[in-house]
């Protein structure tokens, strides 16, 4: 039999951790057909990959590529370190369903990126997606806001039971139509309306399907044990299978006290329950600047809180509520961090802003940093992001170092060119994998390949329930990465993030390459994975 592709004398590390060993790795038909001794085996092409390490194509858990996909197909940041599966759809925020009120929610982060979304089903959108090709394969996750404000617009308040039936059956359809999971944002409203009731009922619907509940918990601050604790009882209650998304202690309060949070989860697995959490390896979060006010004045939805804003009287509660830190549950960004530590990442209209300290635009502006992010709300009609500086370089290392760890972006697919090159990202969008390997395995020791890999591949891929991906063995799925061990790093900074990493040769995706000799091919072989349900 002859092969379509033999990559010659690399070195295999095939994710389940075990010890990296040389081998041939051989290609037939969009799967791995087999590894060893190949050299003397026919293949219509043949790479030499001497001195490199071949892995399975790392797979990113927690992404948010949904829009930016549409924008542009080739997924540039993502494939250029490796990755070859993302799942989307986090933070309670999908690309469906888009009824009701749903639609206006998700019209904000479409309009940023210059998109009118022309679907309505998770169905419609896959369809989209499908004909238009994408280098990566694609699966998502479906936002409980999608369904609250679907289902209730922006209510601040507990569902009805006809309410909570009908979210139930959004939810059943999407799961039906390849939903792979619920994904919650209680950090944010509209999710932050909701009781753990509310999502335990849906986290029923999810279990029964044998799908996946990923949760942004309500703090993750100095109320983060509390939110936790949140999360493993939704698990308890429902049934449903949780992923703590991109676990950090963002209070400062909290800083050191990575070892007595990774035993809470520890214990609440000891128990029964099946978790499992996630990390990006930086010590700066990104999020929208108008997660700073507090969730009261969300209610009524993105039109709601901006008409607040230009209310002298309502403005003036809003900034009395963030100054005075007051409001219950609520994770106050601005309590731990520093305007000097905040960094407007993307203005639509003023461009030259982006990579600037709130703290150094409001002494532009001669104004109070806290109503000069106000202003920023307002101007850019919610549309402006952030990147705040707001964990201790320790604790990453901790929960990094813990085997359940998985390896994720948090971020959108961008590129150094074209449309999706605005603004100043946080660097994850570039450089998270690559990190990892260079800083965290190569020169800190923190971790060794093998388990580094493992990390990025087959730990998330039994998260998610995918059998043919995150190994190399006879039969999987070819979605490959082969990369130099000595010179594999990132590249791309906080103030200069439109950069790709280096020591990447090439990318398979499905058996094709999408990278070739560290160019973009251009390649659109990706699949859209969908669920079971």
């Amino acid at each position: 039999m002859a092969f379509d592709l033999l990559l010659l004398g690399g070195s295999v590390i095939d994710g389940t951790g075990a010890p990296l060993r040389q081998a041939d790795v051989a290609v037939k038909d969009q799967r791995l057909a087999a590894l060893g001794d190949l050299g003397s085996c026919e293949a219509e092409r043949r790479v030499d990959v001497s001195g490199l390490f071949v892995a399975p194509g790392f797979i990113d858990i927690h992404a948010h590529s949904e829009l930016t996909l549409l924008v542009d197909p080739r997924a540039a940041s993502k494939v250029r370190q490796g990755i070859t599966t993302e799942i989307s759809g986090q933070c309670g925020l999908s690309a469906a369903p888009l009824s009701g009120q749903a639609r206006g929610t998700v019209h904000v982060w479409a309009t940023r990126l210059g998109l009118e979304p022309n679907w309505n089903s998770l169905a419609d959108y896959f369809e989209i997606i499908e004909g238009r090709g994408i280098a990566l394969n694609f699966g998502t996750l479906t936002g409980h806001g999608n369904l609250r404000t679907a289902v209730m617009g922006g209510a601040a308040r507990p569902p009805t039971p006809a309410e909570q039936e009908a979210m139930a059956g959004l939810l059943a359809r999407s799961l039906e139509e390849g939903a792979l999971g619920l994904s919650s944002g209680l950090f944010y409203a509209p999710g932050s309306y909701a009781d753990s009731a509310e999502l335990a009922a849906l986290g029923r619907v999810v279990a029964a399907r044998g799908g996946l509940y990923a949760t942004h918990i309500r703090n993750e601050g100095r109320l983060l044990n509390r939110a936790l604790q949140e999360a493993i009882e939704v698990g308890r209650a429902s049934g449903v299978a949780v992923e703590v998304s991109h676990l950090k202690l963002a209070s400062r309060d909290q800083w050191g006290q990575a070892e007595r949070l990774l035993a809470q989860l520890e214990a609440a697995r000891a128990d029964g329950l099946d978790l499992g959490w996630d990390q990006y390896p930086y010590t700066a979060a990104a999020t929208n600047l108008d997660a700073i006010v507090p969730p009261l004045f969300h209610a009524g939805g993105t039109e709601a809180l901006l008409l607040r804003l230009q209310d002298p009287r309502e403005r003036a509660q809003i900034a009395a509520a963030i100054r005075a830190d007051t409001e219950g549950e609520w994770e106050n960004l601005t309590a731990d961090s520093d305007w000097d530590d905040t960094l407007l990442s993307f203005h639509p209209s003023q461009p030259d802003l982006a990579g600037r300290t709130i703290a150094d635009i409001a002494a532009d502006r001669g104004a109070d940093p806290l109503e000069t992010a106000l202003d920023l709300i307002l101007e850019t009609r919610a549309q402006a992001l952030i990147v705040d500086f707001c964990m201790d370089e320790g604790d990453v290392v901790t929960i990094l170092r813990h085997p359940s760890t998985a390896i994720v972006t948090d971020a959108e697919a961008v590129a150094v060119d074209g449309p999706l090159s605005a603004g100043m990202p946080h660097p994850r969008a570039y450089g998270t994998y690559p990190r990892v390997l260079a800083r965290y395995v190569r020169e800190q020791a923190v971790l060794t390949w093998e388990e580094a890999i493992r990390k990025m591949t087959s730990l998330p891929a039994a998260r998610l329930g995918l059998t043919d991906r995150g190994t190399l063995r006879e039969g999987a799925c070819a979605d490959l990465v082969v990369f130099d061990p000595d010179t594999i790093s990132d590249t791309a900074t906080y103030t200069d993030p439109h950069r790709y990493p280096v020591g990447i040769h090439h990318v398979l995706v499905n058996g094709q390459f999408v990278m070739h000799d560290g160019r973009q091919t251009g390649a659109l072989p990706g699949h859209v994975l969908r669920g079971q349900g």
